[in-house]
C-alpha cells in the first residue's frame, strides 16, 4: 500500500471515531453510509440512537430520532439490532419507542415512524404544530420489509415475517407470516410440519 493509501485509511477511521461519538451506543462494527461514518446520511438525535453488532445503513438515509417538537418534549429511543441490513433511502422517523431486531432485513427506500400529527381540523396553524401522537413500532428478529413498504405507529411486525414490496402495515403482523398490499394483509403463514409457506383462507 502507498503512503497516500495508508494515510487515506488512517483518516476513515479517525473520522469514523469522531462520527460514532455521541450515540447512545454504536457497535464499532457497525457502518453508516458508504464508507461508513454517516456519509450521505442524516441523523438526528445521536444520543437517542443505538446501533448493535455489524449493522449497515445504507447511504442517503435518515434516522431521526427528536427531542421536540415545537414545544413539545419527546422521549426518543430509536434501537437496531444486531446484524441488521438496511439499504439506501430509508427513513425512520422516532418521537418514542422503535425497535428493530436483530437480522432484519430492509429493501430500499423503507419507512417507519412511530407517530403522526394531531388530526384536529379547527385549531388554527393546520396539522402540522399539533401535538403529535405516538404509538411504539417493533419490529422483530429475522424480518425481511421489502421495497418502498411504510410501517406506521403502533405496529409489532413478528418474528421472520415478510412484508410485501410497497405494502402499507397499520396493523400488527403475526410472527412467521407473509403481509402484502396497502393496508397490508397476511397472505399465507409458514407451516413447520410441511416446512413450505401456505396460503391464508
Amino acid at each position: 500500500m502507498n503512503v497516500f493509501g495508508l494515510f487515506k485509511r488512517i483518516a476513515i477511521r479517525i473520522k469514523k471515531k469522531i462520527f460514532i461519538k455521541g450515540f447512545k451506543s454504536f457497535d464499532k462494527s457497525s457502518a453508516i453510509g458508504n464508507i461508513g461514518f454517516g456519509d450521505t446520511c442524516e441523523i438526528v438525535g445521536k444520543h437517542n440512537i443505538i446501533i448493535g453488532h455489524n449493522t449497515w445503513i445504507g447511504p442517503n438515509s435518515e434516522l431521526l430520532a427528536y427531542d421536540w417538537h415545537f414545544k413539545e418534549k419527546l422521549k426518543s429511543n430509536l434501537s437496531i439490532g444486531d446484524n441488521v441490513r438496511v439499504q439506501c433511502r430509508a427513513r425512520i422517523t422516532c418521537a418514542g419507542n422503535i425497535t428493530i431486531g436483530n437480522d432484519v432485513l430492509f429493501g430500499p427506500d423503507v419507512f417507519v415512524t412511530d407517530h403522526n400529527h394531531g388530526m384536529d381540523p379547527t385549531i388554527e396553524g393546520g396539522y402540522s404544530p399539533q401535538d403529535i401522537i405516538v404509538k411504539d413500532v417493533t419490529i422483530e428478529e429475522g424480518c425481511w420489509v421489502g421495497q418502498r413498504v411504510c410501517v406506521l405507529p403502533g405496529v409489532t411486525i413478528g418474528k421472520h415475517s415478510i412484508i410485501g414490496a410497497n405494502s402499507v402495515v397499520t396493523k400488527n403482523i403475526p410472527p412467521y407470516s407473509i403481509a402484502v398490499g396497502s393496508p397490508a394483509k397476511v397472505v399465507k403463514t409458514w407451516d413447520f410440519e410441511k416446512s413450505k409457506w401456505v396460503k391464508v383462507g
